[in-house]
């Protein structure tokens, strides 16, 4: 056959034949773990596996062992195949699964899951969630004896499958039910919900996984030996030959022997072979034996992408069926394809995705459009083909308007189900095969709805991008309502990516002027309404909150008039979410997740996974973290059921902070690094730089904290954001301190009390009490700890009972630093029980160290050391340096049975004040007109200074102020311990 495509040039190394290794080399583990998941599951103890591992590495193989041992166990089996074509094909690996099952073992079982499409009219107008919950409890209700299934390739599988499989996941544990699943972890894809998906199966323990690895030199060598069939071990230098050449990767070994053929070989023949060092290559090599009437029909196959009957390729190629029987023989004892039966018609198959992948790079370009072409007519005869697979045929054929409408028709199906992964590479390929005569106002749709699928996949440059397209394309068209519509989106895009609050107020406002500008009717209803919520939601941000509240009020009572009900449980929602800011936590939580509740249950998505985000958000924002918890998991799998990627970065990042504040600070690592590597907007970036940070100033590491929390800064600085804004400064203020640098906590918490003192931001000052007091204790200045603890609770306002433990815990500190212990033990033990009511451990653990030292100011010594053993096993485990370190210098000081000193000890704090003023060479009077104090009290203060410092005169006082300093944080509970040093 003539072709202009990589000719096939390898010497002859033999003959022609299979090659597989009779026995599965180097798994023995796994199959031993294998039998105890087959007994389980039939005891009715079910489970999901997830088998990881690079291509060729045996994941097949281990599969189809797995396979057969379930079977000899008595368990029907069934499995779906992904493919690559199948990556846009929403529930593709559900109904490979059900074409797989044997009316013999499954009944109609998979019947019944084909007819659950959702590209099917009459299906489209059914929710997402809906569809995935027929497909599970149809399964789940049919599993009444031991079951195995499996999936392969699910790094190619559609968000909608994944739904489906971690719901059965969720349903196997209590019955007989095992489900194992294999894929490439370096193929997950990065704009998906693949990897967020994995993490979160495995971390609820939903899921186990196996990690499949190379074989080593003495398993290759099985191998071989196997391979060779001599019935003698394979020479050692054919062995270390073929284990540098293939590295151990399995189907490499094979592929390799079957190019370089026959039993006498030696190793210097299998280095000096001309077969290049690529599985790939190898397999080109495989191949340059075959016919060249067989190397066509398998470059066909290849072109087909999947499982196909000779009818098929006879037709493609334009070749009479009769003449590819001996191709097809050939291509089966040459172990490149195998062959099977489904509803009695025999099928095809390669037996390996890279065996397909390596002949496609061979198919000259001629052919190429040729077989795609005839394949895209070929469609509906190709198992489990849909016009999105007949889409990627006519594009690579060149048939663009065949590609546009098949395209265009799949994206808006994806976009009804929800499944926005595949509507957006959908919508990519319509754009991309757009006919040149297409209407302006046609464009515009196509475009809005392209930015609608990348905006809920959280893929911020991209929605904006076509947004901006949409509202060009909609303006020469005259679609002042789609114009409007565009221009929201572009506010939201903006909103996420942190743009100024000006910049944003300015827009909204502009949409308003549009919406006015409309003729009445129900777009004009509608725009209004929207620009209201997009004016509401800038003041809100902006913590104007009378505005906003008025807004959002507007808002609902235009939407109920206009009979917008959704809109109009938008707005309590936002009007809910002032209620928290403004303090009212527990109501305002509540109706935020009645109000989704009630949305999900009518279908309403958007409002529902937004106010499931805001509900985990809030509740940390307002220091209860354990409400939180209670909302993140469900919030997280319905924003996978719904693929709004958006909402789920932000909580998967608010994850990483509640793993934080349960001291789970190495899944807090995993869980923060996770959601700030994968691709999303810079506002659920910069929350998941918080978790980072927050940890790497637990355990002591400032400059790995302020990285991470000098971006959150930016963002929020940028976008003069309070609430992305004071949090981030928290962490930097808690990094200083953590490092001994109390000056700059101290500024960091003054600026913050400034900030929020200045806007009305209340509740996000909570965290900043303590921080500010301990760091002025901690830089020797207790009458400014005091001033900042007098301020913030002035500042504090309505949201005094979010701030409560906070406060407690400040006011044990101010307390200890004057040397009033009794009333720093109640408010620290206050501060105790309130943080480990709010799930905050970080301060719980602190608090605990605070009063431990109170309790040795009163030689409690033995409850001064529970709280310290407490307190450094779990700082141990956490990882924690400052803490380990504080508990440790408490120890020490209970051993010596000594007093804890504040760096002015023996004076209290307002003897420390007057002696600092006397070291300036103030007298009396000045001293009480500095200090607000009559110059009697003055007197008396003085008195006691020069009896505590056994000293008779002002200048020995003054002496005494000058030959002590800090080192390190003064006596307010930081790693090391502020000591008084006489020079």
């Amino acid at each position: 056959m003539e072709h202009a495509g990589p000719v096939l040039e390898f010497a002859d190394m033999g003959a022609m034949r299979t090659i597989q290794s009779p026995l599965l080399v180097g798994r023995d583990e796994h199959l031993a773990s294998a039998e105890q998941w087959i007994a389980e599951a039939s005891a009715g103890q079910g489970r999901l596996v997830l088998v990881a591992g690079e291509p060729g590495i045996g994941k097949t193989r281990l599969l189809g062992s797995i396979r057969t041992k379930a079977r000899t166990a008595g368990f029907r089996s069934a499995t779906g195949d992904i493919g690559a074509p199948d990556v846009l094909v929403v529930l593709a690996g559900i109904h490979d699964l059900a074409r797989a099952m044997r009316a013999a073992d499954f009944g109609t079982l998979g019947a019944e899951l084909l007819a659950i499409d959702p590209t099917r009219p009459g299906n489209q107008a059914r929710p997402r969630r809906l569809i995935v919950r027929d497909i599970v409890e149809r399964i789940l209700d049919d599993i009444d004896r031991p079951t195995f299934i499996a999936f392969e390739d699910l790094h190619l599988a559609d968000e909608m499958t994944l739904e489906v499989i971690g719901e059965l996941a969720r349903g196997a544990v209590d019955r007989p039910l095992l489900l194992i699943a294999t894929y490439r972890p370096d193929e997950l894809p990065r704009v998906s919900i693949h990897r967020e998906w994995r993490a979160r199966l495995l971390t609820q323990r939903l899921a186990e996984e196996l990690q499949l690895g190379r074989l080593n030199r003495d398993e290759t060598a099985l191998v071989a030996t196997l391979l060779l069939g001599t019935g003698l071990p394979a020479p050692r230098d054919v062995v270390d030959a073929i284990h540098r050449r293939t590295n151990g990767i399995p189907l490499h070994v094979e592929e390799l022997l079957a190019a370089v053929g026959g039993s006498e070989v030696d190793g210097s023949a299998i280095l000096e072979a001309s077969v290049p060092d690529t599985i790939e290559a190898a397999v080109l090599a495989h191949a340059a034996h075959l016919s060249e009437d067989a190397l066509a029909v398998a470059r066909a196959g290849s072109v087909v992408g999947r499982c196909f009957i000779p009818e098929t390729i006879a037709g493609i190629m334009d070749r009479p069926i009769a003449a590819l029987d001996e191709p097809f023989r050939e291509l089966v004892d040459s172990g490149i394809l195998f062959p099977f039966q489904y509803l009695d018609q025999g099928y095809f198959d390669f037996r390996h995705p890279l065996l397909r992948d390596a002949i496609y790079t061979t198919v000259a370009p001629r052919d190429l459009r040729r077989f795609h072409a005839r394949a895209g007519e070929f469609n509906a005869a190709l198992i489990g083909a849909s016009e999105i697979h007949a889409s990627v045929h006519f594009e690579r054929a060149g048939m663009r308007d065949d590609a546009f409408r098949v395209a265009l028709a799949g994206a808006d199906a994806a976009m009804r189900v929800s499944s926005h992964r595949e509507a957006l590479d959908l919508y990519k390929r319509a754009v991309a095969n757009q006919p040149s005569g297409l209407p302006d106002r046609e464009k515009a749709r196509i475009e809005m709805g392209y930015s609608d699928a990348a905006q809920s996949l959280d893929r911020v440059d991209l929605a904006r991008e076509h947004a901006i397209r949409a509202r060009e394309y909609a303006l020469r068209a005259g679609d002042q309502a789609r114009a409007i519509e565009a221009l929201i989106a572009v506010g939201a895009c903006a909103r996420r990516d942190g743009d100024p609050i000006p910049e944003l107020r300015h827009m909204a406002r502009q949409v308003a002027n549009e919406a006015d500008a409309l003729v009445e009717g129900p777009d004009r209803t509608q725009a209004r309404v929207f620009a209201l919520l997009f004016l509401g939601v800038v003041e809100m941000d902006a913590v104007n909150l009378k505005e906003a509240r008025a807004l959002f009020e507007e808002m609902r009572r235009g939407a109920v008039e206009a009979g917008l009900l959704g809109e109009a449980r938008e707005a309590l929602a936002y009007l809910a979410r002032l209620d928290v800011i403004e303090g009212q936590a527990g109501p305002g939580l509540a109706a935020i997740q009645s109000i989704g509740d009630e949305s999900r249950a009518l279908g309403a998505e958007i409002t529902a996974v937004n106010c499931y985000r805001d509900a985990a958000f809030y509740a940390i924002r307002s220091l209860e973290f354990g409400t939180a918890r209670e909302r993140v998991d469900d919030g997280m799998r319905y924003a996978d059921q719904v693929e709004q990627s958006f909402c789920g970065h932000v909580m998967a990042s608010a994850n990483a902070l509640l793993a934080w504040g349960d001291g789970r600070w190495d899944d807090a690592v995993r869980l923060g690094g996770q959601a700030a590597s994968d691709e999303g907007s810079r506002r659920s970036k910069a929350i998941a730089n918080w978790a980072l940070g927050y940890t790497a100033a637990g355990r002591g590491d400032r400059v790995a904290a302020e990285g991470h929390l000098r971006q959150a800064v930016d963002f929020g600085r940028r976008a003069d954001w309070l609430e992305m804004l004071l949090p981030a400064l928290w962490g930097m203020a808690e990094a200083a301190m953590a490092a001994g640098d109390a000056t700059t906590a101290a500024q960091r918490a003054d600026e913050a009390l400034r900030l929020g003192r200045e806007r009305g931001e209340w509740a996000l000052l909570a965290p900043f009490a303590v921080t500010g007091v301990r760091a002025f204790v901690a830089a020797g200045r207790p009458e400014e700890a005091k001033r900042f603890l007098d301020q913030f609770l002035r500042a504090i306002g309505p949201a005094r009972d979010i701030a409560a433990p906070a406060i407690a815990h400040a006011t044990g500190l101010v307390k200890l630093a004057e040397g009033s212990t009794g009333l720093a033990r109640d408010s620290l033990e206050n501060a105790v029980a309130g943080w480990d009511r709010r799930g905050r451990i970080w301060e719980a653990l602190w608090a605990r160290l605070d009063l431990a030292a109170v309790h040795l100011r009163s030689n409690r010594y033995a409850d001064a050391m529970a709280l310290v053993r407490e307190v450094r096993d779990r700082a141990e485990s956490m990882g924690s340096r400052p803490l380990v370190l504080r508990a440790d210098e408490l120890q020490r000081t209970a051993k010596g049975r000594g007093a804890d000193l504040e760096v002015w000890h023996p004076l209290t704090t307002r003897e420390f004040e007057v002696a600092k003023k006397i070291a300036e060479g103030l007298t009396n009077p000045q001293i009480g007109e500095a200090l607000f104090v009559s110059p009697k009290t003055v007197a008396a203060h003085v008195e006691h200074i020069l009896a505590k410092l056994d000293v008779s005169r002002r200048t020995e006082v003054a002496a005494w102020v000058g030959t002590i300093k800090l080192t390190g944080p003064a006596a307010a509970g930081q790693p090391e311990h502020a000591r008084v040093v006489r020079h």
